[in-house]
């Protein structure tokens, strides 16, 4: 079948709409196909070879067979004469192995007419050219096996057995030449059988020889001759010989490989001939790049070339210059290796975003040089495109902006120092107004309050001093007494608001959890015998003024203390935690309770001066105590906050910073 011819079916049937390539592969005659064909051809001769020797030894054994039963008729009848004699002249009485004898005679005797088994061999039939000689055997052995029982009887009976005697001599001669005669024949038989086994043994080798000559030659026109054709054709081609093709055609994969070979040739002839006509503009294209490579060799600001993952391919040694890198050292790796880690991730995932959109990206980043020194770059990134569009590499030029960014920092810093202390100022000036006003309601209110107790008693016992009885002048004197206090308690916490507010900071290290056991132990001797749980972290220290931080402590302890009076059992407890913050791990410290808590849309008053969440009546107290905590957290640097809800109790955090702020 012709190539050619082949694909141009398979072509007509696929335009024809039939869509069986099934049918194509199955008429195609590859190299399996063929060894499928040559094997089949060589396992149909050995299957013959196998049936013809196979069939001439069935037969040749069965000769065999029939020529050892036709030896055991001549045995069988000579045994039988001997032992009737030896009755018959009183050596034995046994009549057995007479009897015995002639039943294995008439098995030998059947088994010769139609097959069987006989002395233990398994026999088929005679062939049919000695019918005849089975017709005598039968014979003789039944006039045999007559005479011998009339023989055997008349002996037992004592009479004259001579006649019998000598019939069972003439059958058994004519037994035996008759055996005779046949074993004869058929060893005849069975040398004739052994010649043509010989030939037919000679004629399927002569042809199995023939059918391997022919495969072989097949082999060599069909694979050995073609490869060998194509390997030549191969090696002179790599030699520099393009013009040379194999030529060869055929439908097998033989010819699929020269046909792929021929059209690999022609393709790369082709591209040759593409690449000779484009050397020039190849060379002219080189000598343009030389003049770009030596631009950026010599430029005055940093180079760096990468291929699409990143991974630097080039440097310049302005790079290596501003970078301490060394090109070796910076090819091969990613432009990470100068990060500072001071910018945002988000910027360089929207810098990749940017460039793998083909778009060019420009920004300033804070840097890291080889020795750890931090460096400002002015930094643009410019996609390489291919012909198709494609991004093939990224092209990054820095330029070294420190010094600018140095003078602006410093700039900067000075707008925001000065900017910080104006908002200090104004939030210091703020809060003395809120602490000016809130003593004054003070004043207008919380000691005018004392004022006029003192002062409406005092008439009361001045109009009724003639008529009242001791015990409501000592009722009055009372009242007069706690309105006295109070006042004087309210004019204690102003000065103690205002000692703060004037209080140099004395800087020390604090055991907070030790202030927090003593403080704990003096609440409990001082009030009613109570059931409080305390739970106390050990070890904790803080740098602070001793003084100011037992105030901290006592307030946020005694409002503890004081809100937890309803609860049985009591829980008061003191800890501190870390929390994440711009400059690291920053410790919070904690006081924790179960009593009444406040309700947080109310946290913003909580820690102003005179204010109060709950009313006297219910737990005593001026509204001191925490505006005099935020005031001494403040001044060591620190802030203060509350979690709460109501019925739930509260949580009191404050912070104490590394430096003080400035007074």
């Amino acid at each position: 079948m012709n190539l050619d011819r082949y694909v141009e079916d398979c072509s007509t049937l696929h335009a024809a709409g039939v869509g069986r390539v099934w049918l194509c592969r199955l008429l195609r005659p590859t190299l399996g196909k063929k060894f499928f064909v040559l094997f089949a051809i060589l396992a149909a001769t050995g299957v013959a070879n196998w049936l013809a020797v196979e069939a001439t030894l069935s037969t040749r054994q069965g000769m065999a067979a029939l020529v050892n039963v036709t030896g055991s008729l001549r045995w069988l009848s000579q045994r039988i004469q001997l032992d009737t004699l030896r009755i018959e002249r009183g050596f034995t009485r046994e009549r057995a192995p007479v009897e015995a004898n002639l039943a294995r005679l008439e098995e030998a005797i059947r088994a010769l007419e139609s097959g069987g088994t006989a002395q233990g061999i398994a026999v088929g039939s005679l062939p049919d050219n000695l019918k005849e000689n089975i017709e005598s055997v039968r014979l003789s052995g039944d006039g045999l096996r007559r005479h011998a029982r009339l023989a055997l009887t008349g002996l037992a009976q004592g009479r004259e057995v001579g006649e019998h005697l000598g019939g069972m001599y003439r059958e058994g001669t004519k037994l035996l030449d008759t055996a005779d005669a046949t074993a004869v024949a058929l060893t005849r038989q069975a040398q004739e059988a052994d010649s043509r086994l010989m030939a037919t043994l000679l004629r399927l080798g002569l042809l199995d020889l023939t059918i391997l000559i022919a495969v072989l030659l097949a082999l060599r026109m069909r694979v050995v001759h073609p490869l060998r054709k194509l390997a030549a054709v191969s090696r002179d081609f790599t030699e520099g010989r393009r013009e040379l093709r194999s030529g060869f055609r055929s439908l097998d994969e033989i010819g699929q490989l020269a046909l792929a070979f021929d059209t690999m040739a022609d393709t790369i002839e082709r591209d040759l001939r593409q690449m000779a006509a484009g050397a020039a503009e190849l060379e002219k294209r080189q000598q343009e790049l030389r003049k770009f490579s030596l631009t950026i060799e010599y430029a005055p600001v940093s180079v760096a070339i990468t291929d699409t993952t990143g991974t630097i391919e080039y440097v310049n040694p302005k790079f290596s210059e501003t970078t301490g890198y060394a090109p070796e050292e910076a090819i091969g790796r990613k432009p990470s290796i100068l990060k500072s880690g001071a910018m945002p991730h988000s910027l360089y995932a929207e810098m990749w975003l940017q460039l793998l959109a083909g778009r060019e990206w420009h920004g300033e980043l804070l840097n890291r040089k080889k020795n750890g020194e931090l460096f400002w770059e002015d930094t643009s990134i410019a996609p390489l495109k291919d012909e198709a569009g494609r991004i093939t590499h990224f092209v990054v030029v820095k330029e070294d902006i420190s010094g600018r960014k140095q003078s602006e920092a410093t700039i900067q810093g000075y707008s925001a120092e000065l900017e910080r202390r104006v908002a200090e100022r104004t939030r210091q000036l703020a809060e003395s107004n809120r602490e000016l006003e809130s003593f004054s309601y003070s004043i207008s209110h919380d000691l005018r309050a004392p004022l006029r107790a003192l002062n409406g008693f005092a008439s009361l016992m001045a109009e009724n001093c003639a008529s009242c009885t001791k015990t409501e002048s000592l009722e009055y004197m009372a009242r007069i007494r706690r309105a006295s206090v109070r006042m004087g308690s309210l004019m204690d916490d102003i000065l103690d608001l205002s000692r703060v507010t004037r209080s140099e900071i004395k800087v020390g290290q604090v055991d907070l959890s030790a202030m927090v056991r003593s403080i704990l132990d003096d609440l409990a001797v001082a009030g009613p015998p109570r059931n409080v749980l305390a739970e106390v972290e050990e070890g904790l220290l803080a740098d602070g003024d001793e003084t100011l931080l037992q105030d901290v402590l006592e307030n946020l302890l005694g409002n503890a203390w004081k809100f937890t009076a309803q609860r049985d059992p009591a829980r008061i407890g003191f800890g501190c935690r870390e929390a994440a913050g711009q400059d690291g791990g920053e410790r919070v410290f904690f006081v924790r309770d179960n009593g009444a808590g406040f309700d947080m849309k109310y946290a913003d008053k909580l820690f102003g001066a005179f204010q109060r969440l709950h009313g006297p009546q219910e737990f005593e107290g001026n509204g001191i105590g925490l505006a005099m905590v935020r005031r001494i957290v403040a001044l060591h640097g620190g802030r203060v906050w509350a979690e709460s809800a109501p019925g739930e109790g509260a949580t009191f955090f404050f912070t104490l910073g590394s430096q003080m702020p400035p007074r």
